[in-house]
């Protein structure tokens, strides 16, 4: 087993061994233990992929990223889901050091970010295509990891939130201290948004569910968001990473909603509060953002349509209007 230093401190030679060493590798019925670059590129998958979602039953519908590192290490998808697990301290037997890479990584983006780079530009050198190892980490023109939908985390529930996964991290008995295990709790509820986020936003194919704004050469710009239609401070864990329970929206749109000015029924058509039909009737402006511009129904998704149960909490408790 690697030690945290050897994925810490991997070099550009070491990465291009490594690659090496992978590339000739055969099927065998005895599993060859993990190398940096490995773990490296199963820690990146956190930012696309919840391993805790498949397992079992489903396994053989893990999405394209997973078959294809299974296919490149010669492992199973079984075997690269496993050693995600092992990564955020979901079991009590994960070695120590991936469980303390996790952390060390959580604590510096800007390191993690170098290292997956370097995995990267290796094996780009080794003559690993794209089409093998697609490049599947989201970073700004800085080089940094890109994670979505962070401001919209309040600051006391993600507090709780952080406190209470800690706990039952903690009670897994995994070698790491408070500290690095509040950590690796906290980014693993970051990184649950930042799924959540990137799944909503292309569900609505990067277009405001309301209106027609569609800035999609102006990425992480904050001109969409994906918003949580009953919120995230109020829903427990599954409802928090349903992409039926959000939809993307302009900031205009965003805030008319989480203020309660504008909802949306079981037939998805949108309803405005009386209290904003009167301000489209007499404010200057008004009208262009939420009489002509604003939509009759709100725009259908791709795949996961806003559900009835997310839809009736919002109308209950937060639109100002009685449907």
């Amino acid at each position: 087993m690697p030690s945290l230093a050897a994925y810490l401190e991997l070099t550009d030679a070491q990465a291009r061994a490594q690659w090496g060493r992978i590339d000739r590798r055969i099927p065998s019925k005895k599993q060859e233990p993990y190398t940096s670059v490995e773990v490296i590129l199963c820690c990146a998958l956190f930012r696309i992929i919840d391993p805790h979602r498949f397992g079992g039953r489903n396994i053989d519908h893990v999405p394209d990223e997973i078959t294809r590192l299974a296919d490149l290490f010669v492992r199973s998808p079984a075997s690269i889901t496993s050693k995600m697990l092992n990564l955020d301290g979901s079991r009590a037997n994960a070695a120590a050091n991936e469980v303390l890479f996790f952390d060390a990584m959580a604590a510096d983006p800007a390191h993690f970010s170098a290292l997956y780079e370097r995995v990267l530009i290796a094996a780009r050198h080794m003559g690993i295509t794209p089409e093998r190892l697609p490049d599947f980490v989201e970073r700004d023109p800085g080089g940094g990891i890109v994670l979505l939908g962070q401001d919209h985390l309040p600051q006391q529930p993600l507090v709780e939130a952080v406190e209470l996964l800690a706990a039952k991290i903690r009670a897994r008995q995994l070698a790491a201290s408070d500290a690095q295990t509040a950590r690796i709790a906290e980014q693993t509820i970051r990184l649950g948004q930042h799924r959540f986020a990137k799944q909503v936003l292309a569900n609505y194919k990067h277009q405001c569910g309301f209106c027609s704004f569609a800035p999609r050469s102006l990425p992480r710009k904050r001109l969409l968001i994906a918003s949580h239609i009953k919120p995230w401070a109020v829903c427990n864990d599954a409802e928090r990473l349903d992409a039926s329970n959000g939809i993307a929206a302009c900031p205009m749109h965003d805030a008319a909603f989480d203020a309660g000015l504008i909802t949306i029924n079981g037939g998805l058509r949108v309803h405005r509060a009386s209290r904003l039909q009167q301000s489209v009737r007499v404010d200057p402006g008004v009208d262009h953002n939420f009489g002509r511009s604003l939509r009759r129904t709100l725009r259908t998704p791709e795949r996961a349509a806003p559900e009835s149960l997310y839809l009736d909490w919002h109308q209950q408790h937060v639109f100002a209007d009685v449907l």
